[in-house]
């Protein structure tokens, strides 16, 4: 059985301030790959939610915090994601100017 594979792509998000730089709607249970590619560190939190309401997201379902990795410019995560909506928050800023760019890929 072939795959339906999708692609959410934000290029150019400015990683100098917190907040959200990047949102999927899922669909359902799929595979999920997540690509970062920065051009300085910064601190990334994935969110999740079933309605993509404002106050209806659970935040910081998984984290990437610079401190603690080897390259926290270009960050690398694969996972099955059952949630509806996903989304992507800067939580630990770089220097102004700097920005990301984000992929998230989907195949179910």
């Amino acid at each position: 059985m072939p795959r339906t594979q999708d692609a959410t792509i934000e290029e150019e998000q400015d990683i100098s301030a917190e907040g959200v730089i990047a949102e999927a709607d899922l669909k359902g249970d799929v595979l999920v790959s997540l690509n970062i590619e920065g051009t300085a560190a910064a601190s990334y939190a994935l969110d999740v939610s079933a309605t993509g309401e404002d106050g209806d997201w659970f935040e910081g379902e998984e984290t990437y915090d610079q401190a603690n990795l080897d390259d926290a410019t270009d960050i690398r995560d694969s996972f099955r994601f059952g949630h509806r909506y996903l989304r992507i928050r800067v939580t630990g800023t770089a220097t102004a100017g700097e920005t990301a760019d984000v992929t998230i890929s989907e195949a179910r």
